[in-house]
């Protein structure tokens, strides 16, 4: 079986129905997606089925995001960063496979205008920040991808502090030139790691927020991208240690 991703028409239409089809999005399916090879194209690239055996459904406030960036990732092992930014395959996956995991991920409100709204986000990406940020599917494997950048961190253990806080990691998914930069989110995941094992001193949001105020006025994140990371991890101690009086994180 190959990675299916569906027609542009396809898309046009779901989007274009949302409001009709809230009962669908609330408790039926889009099994026609499948059945009929006019909805879709497939990819060359085949997905690891098994591996969506670890997809955990989220029960109330435990979403099992660590565990849920794995297995997409996983499941998606042989994507590519530039077929990941295409709504096409994130809506297929919303709509089929991943179906059951959205509503219990992010249950859809009763009031129907709201669901519109709702639905249009975490089923659907227009753009890349919504791809990375909003889409119930893409956002697990975006935020796997970036920590498989960081070399000689373990995955599971990368994701556990890069998930650790919500806003920090808003903080960095936000700022498009930290997330893009594998020398500069090396650096900072490197510190996250070590302050999740530690004290934990990086996860408060007023000390998060300052050390990226700090990093910005010493030449900004796009100046900093071209330093080796060597020299950034001695800036960025050097921030938290002369600047902010952070030790041991």
């Amino acid at each position: 079986m190959k990675l299916r991703i569906l027609r542009d028409s396809t898309v046009a239409t779901l989007r274009a129905t949302v409001a009709e089809n809230i009962e669908s999005y609330r408790s039926g399916n889009f099994s026609f997606l499948d059945l009929d090879a006019a909805q879709y194209h497939e990819l060359p690239i085949s997905p690891q089925v098994d591996a969506l055996q670890m997809l955990k459904v989220p029960v109330g406030e435990e979403f099992y995001e660590v565990e849920n960036c794995l297995a997409v990732h996983a499941y998606l092992s042989k994507l590519t960063p530039y077929d990941a930014r295409d709504e096409r395959l994130w809506c297929h996956l919303t709509h089929t496979v991943l179906l059951e995991y959205v509503r219990a991920r992010w249950p859809i409100p009763c009031d129907d205008e709201k669901a519109v709204t709702h639905i249009e986000t975490h089923f659907f990406a227009r753009t890349n920040r919504q791809i990375e940020r909003d889409n119930a599917a893409s956002r697990l494997w975006w935020m796997s991808h970036l920590c498989t950048r960081v070399s000689d961190i373990d995955q599971k253990e990368a994701l556990e502090a890069f998930l650790f806080r919500a806003d920090v990691r808003a903080s960095i998914i936000e700022r498009p030139t930290i997330a893009q930069s594998t020398n500069v989110f090396s650096v900072i995941l490197r510190g996250l790691v070590k302050s999740a094992a530690g004290k934990k001193a990086l996860f408060e949001r007023k000390t998060f927020r300052a050390i990226m105020v700090e990093l910005n006025s010493i030449g900004g994140f796009r100046l900093l991208d071209v330093l080796p990371e060597p020299e950034l991890r001695k800036i960025f101690d050097s921030v938290l240690e002369t600047r902010l009086g952070v030790t041991g994180y």
